[in-house]
């Protein structure tokens, strides 16, 4: 079984060589890399290459990207402002599906087989359109992303899932239905809640 570490826990760092090399070290054998600009600036392909080359001096795979959860205002600061594909107002949203796509694009350069991204933050409030607005927005990311060769996984937390007005036995049927329709992933934690969920499935 590979070892793999997220580098979340150096998100407020640059992601450099010496950092790779010491994942390495401590007996790594691939990393998923969190997205944001100053930690690894995705979307200048000369900064792509130097990644590409950092992670084959070090032997390390690159397992899937963290798609950014906010809005970089620069390459060093985050500005905080959550960035969903359940924006209600559809230039927010079409912002964040271009922002998701540009990460996606990462692969031309360095190839990665998983996309791990969020339907909404945590602090999503109760809106059927939200529920429409993710789902049209996973129909672009999903036809992007199947031509990169890279999956679409959606990461998320039961709680958040509800905020967006799901039910139970509603999001069994979107589950079931996305699993066996698309080339998606969702990955849920492990709690009594999302047990149930799971449990209306049929897949």
């Amino acid at each position: 079984m590979q070892k793999l570490l997220s580098t979340y826990p150096f998100i407020s760092r640059k992601l450099t060589p010496e950092l790779l090399e010491q994942i390495a070290g401590a007996g790594f054998q691939g990393i998923e890399i969190f997205c944001t600009r100053s930690h690894f600036e995705y979307s200048i392909k000369t900064e792509i290459q130097a990644m590409a080359g950092a992670l084959e001096a070090n032997h390390l795979e690159l397992a899937s990207l963290h798609a950014p959860t906010s809005r970089d205002v620069s390459a060093m600061r985050e500005s905080g402002t959550p960035l969903s594909i359940c924006e209600v107002e559809r230039v927010r949203r079409v912002e964040a599906m271009d922002e998701l796509k540009r990460v996606i694009d990462v692969a031309e350069d360095l190839p990665y087989s998983r996309l791990i991204f969020h339907m909404g933050g945590s602090r999503e409030t109760a809106d059927p359109r939200k529920r429409d607005a993710a789902f049209s927005t996973l129909e672009h990311l999903i036809l992007h992303a199947h031509h990169a060769g890279v999956a679409i996984c959606i990461e998320n937390t039961i709680p958040v899932i509800f905020a967006l007005s799901w039910t139970k036995p509603a999001l069994a049927v979107y589950v079931s239905i996305l699993i066996s329709a698309t080339r998606i992933s969702l990955t849920f934690q492990k709690t009594s809640a999302s047990r149930e969920v799971l449990r209306h499935c049929e897949i």
